[in-house]
């Protein structure tokens, strides 16, 4: 009985060991291949405007066509720097507005659309309201678009963006 007590003692053992080894070298693999996350408050907001920017392209670039009515506009640029405020968010709960209320978040972008040889258009703010959740929802109804326009605003290009 001593005998068993002993090899079960031994196996358990050396299972933990093998066990607590292979984990701390993927650990070790995983926090080797993972981004350095430490950056300063105004990094980490231009990181997210960047990240709002490609996940709205679509929209942006039809609002932008659509304003200017013009199919030649090849895209957009961001502000000079610090261009860490190109994008703002708000919650819109408690909205007045009807056709606001079927979205959670109000988005604020700005940006320079541009032409391919790099004329800049104008220094434009675009408001956007969003569903994020439907993103990933197949057949929505027409009436629950995942983003809606709201606002176009146009100001010519200043001479720091030209």
């Amino acid at each position: 009985m001593k005998t068993k007590l002993i090899i079960v003692s031994v196996l358990c053992l050396a299972n933990f060991f093998t066990v607590h080894l292979v984990s701390t070298k993927a650990s070790e693999l995983a926090s080797q291949e993972l981004p350095d996350f430490k950056n300063s408050s105004k990094e980490k907001n231009q990181i997210y405007g960047y990240f709002i920017l490609e996940l709205y392209h679509k929209e942006i670039m039809a609002a932008i066509k659509e304003h200017y009515n013009d199919d030649k506009i090849s895209g957009y640029t961001t502000p000079k720097q610090p261009h860490h405020d190109m994008i703002s968010i708000s919650m819109l709960h408690n909205n007045d507005n009807k056709e606001l209320q079927k979205y959670s978040y109000a988005l604020k972008i700005k940006l320079l659309p541009i032409y391919s040889n790099g004329t800049i258009l104008g220094e434009d703010t675009i408001y956007f309201a969003v569903e994020p959740f439907r993103l990933t929802m197949k057949n929505i109804p027409k009436d629950y678009p995942t983003i809606e326009l709201i606002s176009y605003e146009h100001s010519n290009p200043s001479s720091k963006n030209k």
